[in-house]
């Protein structure tokens, strides 16, 4: 049942308290610059994008910044909002692709957008917060706008983070060790519902790819429920133990992976009108896509979709790509030094390209259908486990997460700046000289 009564503290950017830290690292002279401040609004004329390959542009992605999120604490997931005016859905993302996301400009590099337009925003979750950045906005900054809490007296903490979408407003949930989900309006800078119903600690949450009504969660209490974001209520509940979860593109069923490695398909009632009590399935009801090793590490920690298959990640950095109509292994990726970790990874827009982060603090981004490295990202001050990582929607940025509360951010940046970066500093050699 939903619960109006607020459990979140809210502040805006505008409060005296900053709850992020941005940071400047001491980089290098052959490395790039963090920001477009450290080169005052610097213009560039950009190459035409339908002369670069995507290939090109992951081979000049530098980093560009860093936050630090005053919990200090492991950033457990981010998540962009994807969503703008017009889209029903994210349809074609992971059957195939969804269409090119052209960008316009200001000379200071920040993206032109509408009013209504709120696909800027990162919001990301850790210790008992949850934050909400200005992605593009600001040019090259990451600029906190506004910043949640669980009540003064909660110790429990965040494990996931969600958008759902809204044609007038910007929403997103949160849930995690507390057993509630909380569904915060940034329009209206409050939570305005909180779902109860679990008994255990929430690990996941998936917004309905089509009815922007519907929200899966995944608790450690062996169950999934489905709710109405809009009433609050329970619409279904499904008994079984899983630790991750995701909507197949066309929002007709979904599939789990659990701690033993398997890969279950469940069905989804008919819930176009809300039941008088919630739905009940079991397991008997569902489909074994991938039965699990049942060894160390085969914990199912992140699934997506891509072109219609199946992609399974376990926590010893084994990704499986998977034909479900065939019951096929189409492929399968070892990411580099995972170690044992939990960490989710991301697909790109169009279906073609995956990253994933490992033990190391670094990021791999692999060719889905060719099974091949694309780029490493990876930097001296980056060394702590990558919990985390996405794309932009437009491919140009890849943002990932971990322990110690930071945030990092690589962006593309076009061949004539990188030859400006490269050059010697001849103030510094001039300098040499006349001593």
């Amino acid at each position: 049942m939903g619960d109006e009564q607020p459990g979140l503290a809210i502040s805006t950017n505008d409060e005296a308290e900053a709850p992020a830290k941005r940071m400047r690292l001491d980089l290098d002279s052959n490395e790039a610059p963090m920001s477009a401040a450290d080169s005052v609004d610097m213009i560039v004329e950009e190459v035409k994008p339908d002369l670069l390959t995507q290939e090109h542009v992951f081979d000049n992605l530098r980093l560009r910044r860093i936050v630090r999120e005053n919990h200090n604490s492991t950033v457990a997931q981010i998540a962009l909002m994807y969503y703008r005016p017009g889209d029903q859905g994210l349809g074609g993302h992971g059957m195939g692709g969804m269409q090119p996301y052209e960008r316009s400009f200001d000379k200071r590099g920040a993206a032109i957008r509408d009013a209504t337009d709120n696909s800027n925003l990162l919001v990301t979750i850790g210790h008992t917060q949850a934050s909400v950045f200005d992605n593009e906005n600001c040019g090259d900054h990451l600029d906190i706008m506004s910043h949640f809490q669980l009540g003064a007296d909660a110790t429990t903490s965040l494990r996931t983070c969600c958008w759902i979408r809204s044609s007038d407003d910007a929403i997103f949930a949160v849930a995690g060790d507390d057993c509630n989900v909380h569904i915060i309006s940034l329009a209206w800078t409050r939570e305005i519902r909180i779902l109860k119903g679990h008994g255990g600690a929430i690990v996941d949450l998936q917004p309905h790819p089509t009815d922007s009504r519907l929200l899966l969660s995944v608790s450690k209490d062996q169950t999934m429920r489905i709710w109405s974001v809009a009433s609050g209520e329970c619409l279904c509940v499904y008994s079984h133990e899983a630790t991750a979860a995701r909507f197949h593109p066309k929002g007709a069923f979904f599939v789990t992976g659990t701690a033993s490695g398997d890969v279950r398909r469940w069905p989804i009632p008919d819930l176009s009108t809300e039941p008088l009590e919630a739905h009940r399935v079991v397991v008997s009801d569902s489909s074994l896509i991938v039965a699990g090793k049942r060894t160390s590490g085969s914990a199912i920690d992140c699934l997506r979709f891509a072109k219609g298959n199946l992609l399974v990640k376990n926590s010893s950095g084994r990704i499986e790509y998977w034909d479900l109509d065939l019951d096929k292994l189409i492929r399968a990726f070892g990411i580099r030094n995972h170690g044992f970790l939990v960490s989710r990874f991301d697909v790109s827009y169009d279906d073609e390209y995956m990253c994933a982060g490992n033990s190391r603090g670094e990021v791999y981004i692999y060719g889905i259908e060719s099974g091949k490295t694309v780029a490493r990202l990876a930097h001296k001050r980056s060394v702590k486990p990558v919990t985390c990582c996405l794309f932009s929607r437009d491919c140009r940025s890849v943002i990932y997460a971990g322990e110690g509360g930071f945030v990092w951010r690589y962006d593309y940046v076009d061949d004539e700046t990188l030859a400006e970066w490269e050059k010697p500093n001849e103030s510094a050699s001039d300098e040499s000289s006349i001593e």
